[in-house]
């Protein structure tokens, strides 16, 4: 199944090729739960340690927080709509694991590019 969010992701992946040494600093391994009518519609391994980031669940590695967010709050987080402090507050975004590493990850996920 297609999602709006997959855009976000392969950007994502690109971003994580230029920027290698950035996604190294954050040294965390991040599994994203993206969510459709209240229910997982797809899985994101972004893996900072090694630089990639993939389609479903963590492979061979230990993941450190995990992220369950709404497709469409996905988007709006990527485009800079949506806060990501402000959705986790509000419940849009729940966050399991190490939150402090998050916030190491905000960098990443601005994308300036229209989806």
């Amino acid at each position: 199944m297609a999602l709006q969010s997959d855009a976000v992701f392969q950007k994502i992946i690109d971003g994580l090729k230029e920027n290698e040494a950035k996604a190294k600093a954050v040294n965390g391994v991040f599994l994203y739960k993206i969510t459709k009518g209240g229910k997982v519609a797809k899985e994101w391994t972004l893996d900072c340690k090694s630089a990639k980031a993939y389609e479903g669940p963590a492979q061979g590695v230990k993941v450190d927080t995990t992220l369950t967010v709404a497709d469409e709050d996905m988007v709006d987080i990527a485009l800079g709509k949506l806060n990501p402090q402000a959705a986790f507050m509000k419940g849009k975004l729940k966050i399991a694991g190490n939150i402090m590493l998050t916030q190491k990850l905000a960098p990443l996920l601005k994308t300036d590019a229209k989806l």
